[in-house]
């Protein structure tokens, strides 16, 4: 019983270095044979070799010298083993050859084992490329999962883990890991699919966090009660996102300043204005904090605690209240101390 799973082990690394065992076995059987004839017939290294040579090709030119009695019984042997472990490892080599695939495979399941508390991106559409994208820029671990094979050569020129399958089959979900994984981004193409991987992917780690996509309102309960942490709707954020911006133009214009900068040293601090009494009395639109340290307000703590996002250029601030601010750390450090 404790060899079994020593035996199992074993078996799956030879499978998955099918080729690289293929070209050592190819490489270790002349040896055998050259060594072997040595030994049983006390020959010369070249006719040892030449007679495993003709051997192992079956091209039958005749002996070099007689075969003794044990030499024959050699000879047999390494025709049945050697020419056959020969001729099975010059067919895997072939394959390999002509199914490049294979060693793509190999090369993926070992990426693949070698992952832990890594992510997930099931869809690769538009969502699902710019959940990659970030998480590579943030230097995480993650895999792919995309049923559309055609979308595979565009993954492979981005360097990305890539599985090609349905994200709603469980045996492509251990293929990725999930057991392992830190968390998993749901975006496929309907709700329907997204609560179904939720479900699945609850079921199979417990601790894992969800975040998943909803195109309808709907589906967002759904998606809660198929286990997802958290629910996203794209079509729900930007009209949020398009209202503010009619709203509040000074503010979302500024916000985007920062965004655009986000792959710099992006802080966001509170400023409390009564350590700052030159603010009293003046509106966040008077303080003119974006034209002169590049730092925008976006969001408002008043004195009864309560927030106000985003927050109103025009309010009169007043002791008690706190600037949310965000910036570059410098530009924020430039204010905080001015």
């Amino acid at each position: 019983m404790t060899l079994l799973p020593l035996v199992e082990k074993l078996a799956r690394f030879i499978n998955e270095k099918r080729p690289l065992f293929a070209f050592v076995m190819l490489a270790i059987i002349p040896i055998v044979g050259t060594v072997g004839y040595m030994l049983v017939e006390g020959w010369s290294v070249f006719d040892a070799l030449y007679m495993t040579t003709i051997t192992m090709t079956t091209i039958g030119y005749g002996e070099t010298h007689p075969l003794s009695y044990n030499g024959r019984i050699f000879t047999i042997a390494f025709i049945i083993v050697g020419v056959g472990i020969a001729a099975y490892s010059l067919s895997i080599l072939v394959e390999a050859l002509l199914r490049p695939e294979l060693i793509s495979n190999s090369i993926l399941k070992r990426k693949l084992r070698k992952m832990n508390n890594h992510y997930i991106i099931c869809g690769y559409g538009r969502s699902g490329s710019r959940i990659a994208r970030e998480l590579r820029d943030l230097g995480k671990p993650f895999v792919i999962v995309e049923q559309n094979a055609g979308l595979l050569e565009s993954l492979n020129e981005e360097g990305y883990v890539a599985i090609i399958g349905d994200a709603t089959n469980e045996e492509i979900l251990l293929k990725a890991g999930i057991e392992r994984a830190k968390g998993i981004a749901i975006s496929l193409d309907s709700d329907a699919a997204n609560i179904f991987v939720a479900l699945t992917a609850r079921g199979m780690n417990p601790q894992l966090y969800i975040v998943a996509r909803a195109d309808d309102y709907s589906s967002q309960s759904k998606l809660k009660r198929a286990g997802a942490d958290a629910v996203l709707s794209p079509q729900e954020i930007g009209a949020v996102r398009m209202t503010h911006m009619l709203l509040q133009q000074n503010v979302i214009d500024s916000f985007e300043l920062v965004t655009r900068r986000i792959a710099l040293d992006v802080s966001v601090k509170e400023l409390q204005i009564a350590d700052h009494p030159q603010f009293i009395g003046k509106t966040i639109d008077d303080l003119h904090l974006q034209q002169r340290f590049n730092v925008i307000v976006f969001a408002l703590k008043l004195p009864d605690e309560t927030v106000q996002f985003p927050a109103q250029a025009s309010t009169i601030l007043e002791r008690g209240m706190t600037l949310i601010l965000a910036g570059v750390s410098d530009d924020v450090m430039r204010l905080t101390i001015a």
